[in-house]
C-alpha cells in the first residue's frame, strides 16, 4: 500500500514536493551531506544470529524508527563503553551516520553508521519522558499497523499476556510470549529475541525459578503502562511471510527495575 511521505526521514523538514514512497526519503539537504550525528532513544537491543545483535529506537527529531547497521553486522561490544553498557532501553546516545539504506517494504527504518565513531552516551530518559515516547509511538492495532508495510518496528500497546514459556529448539535457548493487543486481536507464540528477557529467563532458570513466567506476566499485566515492542524479521523465502518477534517488554516503572541484558549475562557466566 503506497505511503504518501510529506517529511525527510533524516531532519523532519518538509519536504518541497510530497513523494510516494513506503521507504521514506531525504530532503535534498540531507541527500548531499557526509557523515551526521543523531541522538537516538534505545528501545530495542536484539539477538540475532552468527553472535551479532541488532539495536533500534527512535529519533526524537523526526519520530521515526531507526536501526543503526554495521555493513558487517553490530557485535555485542558496540552497546559498551569498557564495563558500562550505554545501548540500554530508554537511553539517549548519539551515533554517527554515513547513509540511509531502507528496503522497499517494511525494513524501511536501516542506516549505515560509521564504524569508527564508538555510540556515545547522553542520558537516561525520565519515567515521565518514557511515557511521551509509549504515547507519541505505540499503536493499538499490530495487524492495521502492519498492513501499508512502511515499517518493521511497532511499540503496541497491551491488553495482556497470555503465556510465556521458554524452550531449547535446534540447540538454542528460546522464549515465547502469546499476548493480546489493545485492540483485541491476539498473537500467538510470538518468539522474543529481546536480549533483556531473554538474559533475565535464563538467569531464573539458573536460581532454579520455574514460576519466572507466571511472576512476570501478573507484574506486567498489573502495570498501567503495558507495551510489547514488535519487529519483523527480513523475509523468509522458506514460508514466503516477515515474521513477529517480541523485541522488548515495556512497562513504566521498568519491568526489569533498570537493569540490562549484561547483568544478567554476568550473573550467570554465559550469554543468551
Amino acid at each position: 500500500m503506497p505511503v504518501t511521505q510529506t517529511n525527510c526521514i533524516a531532519c523532519g523538514q518538509r519536504l518541497a514536493t510530497p513523494i510516494i514512497s513506503n521507504a521514506g526519503v531525504l530532503c535534498n539537504t540531507c541527500a548531499r551531506q557526509g557523515l551526521f550525528r543523531k541522538q537516538i532513544i534505545i528501545t530495542g537491543i536484539t539477538r540475532m544470529n552468527e553472535g551479532n545483535i541488532c539495536v533500534s529506537g527512535v529519533d526524537p527529531q523526526t519520530w521515526r524508527f531507526v536501526r543503526p547497521l554495521f555493513q558487517t553486522g553490530l557485535q555485542r561490544d558496540f552497546t559498551l563503553d569498557g564495563n558500562t553498557q550505554v545501548i540500554s532501553h530508554f537511553n539517549l546516545v548519539e551515533i554517527e551516520f554515513r547513509h540511509y539504506r531502507p528496503e522497499h517494504i517494511y525494513h524501511t527504518e536501516d542506516w549505515i553508521i560509521n564504524e569508527n565513531f564508538a555510540p556515545r552516551f547522553i542520558r537516561h530518559l525520565s519515567n515521565q519522558e518514557i511515557v511521551n515516547v509509549l504515547n507519541r509511538m505505540a499503536i493499538a492495532n499490530l495487524n492495521q499497523a502492519m498492513q501499508p508495510q512502511d515499517k518493521s518496528l511497532f511499540i503496541v500497546k497491551t491488553r495482556q499476556i497470555l503465556q510465556m514459556w521458554d524452550e531449547i529448539s535446534f540447540g538454542k535457548f528460546k522464549v515465547r510470549i502469546s499476548f493480546i493487543d489493545d485492540a483485541g486481536n491476539v498473537h500467538s507464540g510470538i518468539p522474543v529475541t529481546d536480549l533483556l528477557t531473554l538474559a533475565f529467563v535464563k538467569y531464573q532458570k539458573s536460581r532454579n525459578n520455574n514460576n519466572y513466567a507466571n511472576e512476570l506476566i501478573r507484574t506486567f499485566n498489573a502495570n498501567p503502562h503495558r507495551y510489547i515492542r514488535i519487529g519483523l524479521t527480513r523475509f523468509f523465502p522458506k514460508t514466503g511471510q516477515y515474521h513477529k518477534q517480541v523485541t522488548a517488554m515495556i512497562t513504566i516503572p521498568d519491568l526489569f527495575n533498570g537493569r540490562s541484558f549484561s547483568f544478567y549475562e554476568d550473573q550467570i557466566g554465559d550469554q543468551v
